[in-house]
């Protein structure tokens, strides 16, 4: 039995990626063995109408027993379970609007959204739902930062497997959130969670989750090679990397996947008119047709450029659109892009809101460009499949990416990568400079406007005056295989790698401290 924990859900709860991930891994490993995940219950928040309330139990912090009530569902042979306490209100955000709202602030989902003391009340609510339910788990993924609380009872933890210590793997999905400990509220938690907190603030003055799961954890790792090496090379523009040293382990890479019949132009819920790596030249041509209208752009023969990303300083926003310059040079910087003879659509929440400079800088420049610009700050994955299908590049000009998975989508659309080359998205997308025989993107080689500009106008100039590279360029494009079904195979060999004694020794005589190991 393996158990998930983790904050977000798809489709029940979603805020990012991170929601996806968790809505397609646990089936795929449930192939294997049994899947189990339990998150958090947001009251007025989830999706799906199926959640059976199973009951009530209790727990006791610091001598004060609280109610928690958890749901259930199965679905696709997998077990959710959903927590949440008496006050229905604790779990229920900070924020009063639906998680797909228009005015969501896209820089806020994985921020400490809650008073960290409620992150502990869940974890240890999640260990004792373990207990009730029997399910003995062999292993527990812990997915990023919230759910880290647990690992301040490892000993409890080790008990709930009754044949063999229960192991934990913490998943590093994004580092840019950490979730600060702060120390007013020590005396809120049980005495074992202070002790593990005290030896931390003693050598570095100040603690996270993360601080607290890489001390505790039996195993680490993050969801691409590249990423695990920025980390471990302290080279991610992230704070709190000096923590990383309290990883005695070595740092496993385990990439996502996507789903690859729901992210796939052939079998899309969503799209007008379906097309495959055989069938694109008609069918993706009309999808663009159908966009180019909605999207009211002048000129079909354009190259349609879309931004699709939460629209925050990590997904490169910034080189769009400079929010520490003027209004007039932010426009310059998108009409830069522009002047590469293509049409532009960002789409995605902005960081700020509705409020916030980002939105009103790329609500002046829609009206400033219209024909060639467009800008839609309400996201629908029913919009996303459209304009994948509709859309000739994807850009991901970020300035971090652990893993990435608008590239994905966008090589499963036929829809070329434009990409800086960092984390997950150096691992996915082969550069046109490296060898046009094998290449499936472009690279943004510096994080400026102007080198953006350079490698869009690369891929337009392919575009325009080499019908024939293009087109071979999508066919490898969506030949590459990023499923699910493939990327799994990672995780199966980690938990090989857990069980086989012999193994690990093998391998670890091979390893130096920190090493980066892609079972």
């Amino acid at each position: 039995m393996i158990v998930h924990l983790a904050s977000e859900v798809a489709p029940f709860y979603k805020r990012g990626g991170l929601g996806d991930v968790l809505g397609t891994l646990p089936t795929y490993l449930s192939k294997n063995q049994p899947n189990t995940v339990i998150s958090f219950y947001y009251k007025n928040r989830m999706k799906g109408d199926d959640l059976n309330f199973m009951g009530s139990f209790d727990i006791k912090i610091q001598n004060i027993y609280y109610e928690f009530h958890y749901y259930h569902i199965n679905q696709s042979g997998v077990d959710y379970y959903f927590i949440n306490m008496s006050d229905s209100n604790i779990f229920s955000d900070m924020e009063t609007s639906e998680s797909d709202s228009s005015d969501e602030d896209g820089e806020m989902p994985y921020k400490e959204n809650f008073p960290y003391i409620i992150y502990f009340y869940f974890a240890k609510a999640a260990i004792q739902l373990i207990k009730n339910l029997n399910l003995s788990p062999e292993l527990i993924l812990l997915h990023d930062w919230h759910v880290c609380g647990c690992l301040a009872y490892t000993e409890d933890i080790k008990k709930l497997n009754v044949k063999q210590a229960c192991k934990t793997v913490v998943l590093i999905h994004n580092y840019e959130f950490q979730g600060e400990i702060l120390p007013d509220l020590l005396d809120f938690l049980d005495p074992e969670v202070k002790t593990e907190l005290d030896s931390i603030y003693k050598q570095y003055g100040t603690a996270t989750f993360f601080a607290l799961a890489f001390k505790n954890a039996d195993y680490v790792a993050t969801v691409s090679k590249t990423y695990a090496q920025e980390l471990i090379q302290k080279s991610a523009p992230h704070s709190g990397l000096k923590f990383l040293d309290l990883i005695e382990k070595d740092i496993f890479s385990l990439p996502n996947g996507i789903d690859d019949v729901h992210w796939s132009p052939e079998f899309s819920p969503f799209i007008q008119y379906h097309y495959n790596k055989n069938t694109y030249k008609e069918k993706k041509k009309q999808n663009k047709q159908e966009l180019v209208k909605e999207m009211k752009f002048d000129d079909f023969s354009k190259p349609v450029v879309l931004m699709m990303a939460r629209l925050t300083e990590q997904k490169g926003i910034n080189l769009l659109v400079d929010l520490w310059s003027s209004e007039d040079v932010a426009m310059d910087s998108i009409e830069n892009i522009l002047n590469e003879d293509v049409n532009l659509i960002i789409y995605g929440r902005p960081a700020g809101g509705l409020k916030g400079n980002i939105h009103k800088r790329l609500t002046k420049a829609e009206e400033k460009f219209k024909g060639r610009f467009s800008y839609i700050s309400n996201y629908t994955e029913e919009n996303a499949h459209r304009f994948l299908a509709g859309s000739d590049m994807i850009l991901c000009p970020s300035v971090f990416e652990p893993c990435g998975l608008v590239q994905l989508y966008g090589l499963a659309f036929g829809t070329i990568p434009v990409v800086r080359p960092i984390g997950g998205l150096k691992d996915t997308v082969i550069p046109h400079t490296e060898s046009s025989e094998i290449s499936t993107g472009f690279y943004i080689d510096e994080f400026k406007n102007e080198s953006l500009k350079n490698a869009i106008k690369e891929a337009s100039d392919i575009y325009y005056h080499r019908k024939d590279n293009w087109d071979a360029l999508i066919e490898r494009a969506m030949s590459q295989n990023f499923s699910w079904d493939i990327t799994v195979n990672q995780y199966y060999n980690f938990f090989e790698y857990i069980r086989d004694n012999k193994k690990r020794r093998r391998i670890k005589n091979k390893l130096s401290r920190n090493y980066v190991v892609n079972l």
